[in-house]
């Protein structure tokens, strides 16, 4: 059985615009600290920012995982391990 959530409006659309700010502004990680405002928009801007931060460390470890197997096969081709038919 499928579950449904149903999320604010308002926060969703903080999160995404911090989202979004994080990706144009190219952060590494959110420009907010510690949010202790009980201001749910800008927690949720925060929020926003923190996932895409979480996307992008994880999109660089998969590319760094990518490219030493493309190493180790450029490599393995080099030494003559190459498998021929």
């Amino acid at each position: 059985m499928e579950e449904h959530l149903k999320v604010d409006k308002d926060y969703m659309e903080a999160f995404n615009l911090g989202y979004e700010l994080a990706k144009e502004l190219k952060l590494k990680s959110p420009m907010f600290k510690i949010i202790e405002s009980d201001n749910r928009r800008m927690h949720a801007m925060h929020t926003g920012m923190e996932e895409y931060s979480k996307e992008i460390t994880l999109n660089k470890n998969i590319t760094l995982d990518d490219s030493k197997i493309i190493q180790q096969k450029n490599k393995d081709n080099q030494d003559g391990n190459e498998l021929s038919l």
